[in-house]
């Protein structure tokens, strides 16, 4: 049912950014008096319409490859210079994702953190020799973690293999092959004659890379911004959880910022708690909180971790371990 809904939305996404700027382009263009249109004008357009495709591209390129080469270079450092930390496992599960090839599952780890905290972490693992039964509950396994956070994907299983999925640059290159024959294949079909006259802001070559860099930005927006980091597997949460010392937070206030994601109120709280060197510190939090949570908001203290190096950097503990 999830891989259901996965492909859904990937068709969901696709047609409006394809499908659904053609359908309107087509049925509504017309080409009368293309030879009053301004050739400079018409440049301008098709300059407009490389610049964001070849954007497209280029940063395509670039997020499969950090998540591919540079995230297999990065594996292989952490395995070498990595910090080995011993771990239980407090809970395992097998997920639907399975292959000829090795078990998905999700392993839910009790470790001690750089600053000897006791810490939940989970972790996906691919099992390849499911007859040993290495990733039962109570087991000890050993993970690495980048000392520095510098290096994606900051935390692996000792003796982790990997390899490079070269389907998404298939896919990259097919993609860009698709575009190509969309720019002659419009020129083909449009241009009666007048050269590039035919395309203006609304054609579908300069709607579709800014329907898609849209889309991203309320990606970005939604996940990263409004929901907060503690619902965002993120390199400041986990190093926060990995670096960051333990204590009970007085709570002062608790209240909605007016926010809602999915119909989940925001709430942000202010904070008080002494640091390591007997210090007052005070922070804000603000997180999504389920409707049946808001009852529990108004606790006078809650465990939180705070950074070290910047105490506004808080995060509770509650929240960390669900990453």
């Amino acid at each position: 049912m999830g891989k259901f809904f996965g492909y859904f939305w990937i068709v969901f996404i696709l047609y409006f950014i394809f499908a659904h700027p053609a359908i309107i382009y087509y049925n509504t263009t017309s080409y009368d008096h293309l030879e009053l249109v301004d050739g400079k004008k018409a440049l301008a357009y098709l300059g407009l319409s490389i610049f964001l495709w070849t954007s497209v591209f280029c940063i395509a390129f670039y997020m499969i490859y950090k998540y591919s080469f540079q995230a297999q270079k990065n594996i292989a450092s952490i395995l070498k210079s990595g910090k080995r930390i011993q771990a239980k496992i407090i809970e395992s599960k097998s997920t639907p994702l399975k292959t000829k090839n090795f078990i998905h599952k999700k392993v839910i780890l009790e470790l001690d953190n750089f600053n000897q905290q006791k810490i939940w972490h989970s972790m996906e693992i691919n099992d390849s020799r499911p007859n040993e039964n290495r990733f039962e509950e109570g087991n000890l396994i050993s993970i690495l973690v980048d000392e520095s956070f510098s290096k994606m994907p900051y935390i692996i299983l000792d003796g982790i293999k990997s390899k490079v999925n070269y389907k998404l640059y298939f896919i990259w290159f097919i993609a860009l092959l698709g575009i190509i024959y969309y720019y002659a294949f419009s020129y083909q079909l449009e241009n009666h004659g007048f050269g590039w006259r035919f395309l203006s802001f609304d054609h579908p070559l300069i709607i579709s890379p800014l329907v898609i860099f849209f889309i991203c930005f309320i990606f970005w927006l939604v996940f990263v911004k409004l929901m907060g980091k503690n619902s965002f597997r993120n390199k400041e949460s986990l190093e926060l959880k990995f670096k960051g010392e333990k204590t009970f937070a007085k709570i002062l206030s608790a209240e909605q910022t007016g926010t809602y994601i999915n119909n989940q109120p925001q709430v942000k709280f202010e904070l008080e708690y002494t640091d390591s060197l007997g210090k007052k510190q005070h922070a804000t939090i603000k997180k999504i909180v389920s409707l049946t949570d808001l009852v529990n908001i108004h606790q006078k203290e809650k465990e939180i971790f705070y950074s070290t190096n910047n105490h506004q950097n808080v995060a509770f503990t509650d929240d960390l371990n669900e990453i």
